[in-house]
């Protein structure tokens, strides 16, 4: 039985916003790897399906996921938890931005990923693109995904089910593993 767990990022989440004056946080984004270039290097699909740079990430806190839209458990889950945390979060979610990033460039494009995101919330940024982009922004990231029997029209996509969560500067501050 799936179990409600947002609190593994949201207390994250709620330091970088300033929300918790109690508790101070050490800077550890010299330990990650820089995301200062990361979306003036990437493009995405948009809604017609043309590559073009995404800009809606200014200003915000970041939570990132890969996953693909054929995910039988990780990836639902995750998504539905960061529903849950801009729930959570009310009007603080405004300077939050959960990203999707689908690394199965086969069979997502922008259409597919906005409606799977669109069923946990309109609010989480729906990402695809092609196989040199997938391959530049996982390599930002320092992460991987495979496919498995890709011959098969059913394949899976084995993948990382790490949490990135980035400040407004682009500075990854936590990797929460699932």
């Amino acid at each position: 039985m799936y179990r409600f767990r947002p609190n593994k990022f949201l207390f994250v989440v709620l330091l970088i916003l300033g929300l918790s004056p109690t508790v101070t946080q050490s800077d550890v984004s010299k330990a990650f790897p820089d995301m200062g270039n990361v979306f003036d290097e990437i493009s995405f699909f948009n809604v017609n399906n043309e590559l073009e740079k995404f800009t809606e990430h200014k200003d915000k806190v970041l939570i990132v996921f890969f996953g693909y839209t054929h995910c039988p458990d990780v990836c639902p889950t995750t998504v539905l938890d960061m529903s849950k945390v801009l729930s959570i979060l009310g009007s603080e979610a405004k300077n939050v931005l959960p990203m999707f990033i689908s690394v199965d460039h086969k069979r997502d494009d922008y259409a597919r990923v906005r409606e799977y995101v669109d069923f946990f919330d309109v609010r989480i940024a729906a990402l695809a693109s092609d196989k040199n982009n997938i391959d530049a922004v996982t390599d930002f990231f320092k992460t991987r995904y495979d496919f498995v029997e890709p011959t098969s029209e059913s394949y899976i996509v084995e993948h990382s089910s790490n949490i990135y969560i980035l400040d407004r500067k682009l500075q990854v501050r936590k990797i929460v593993p699932n």
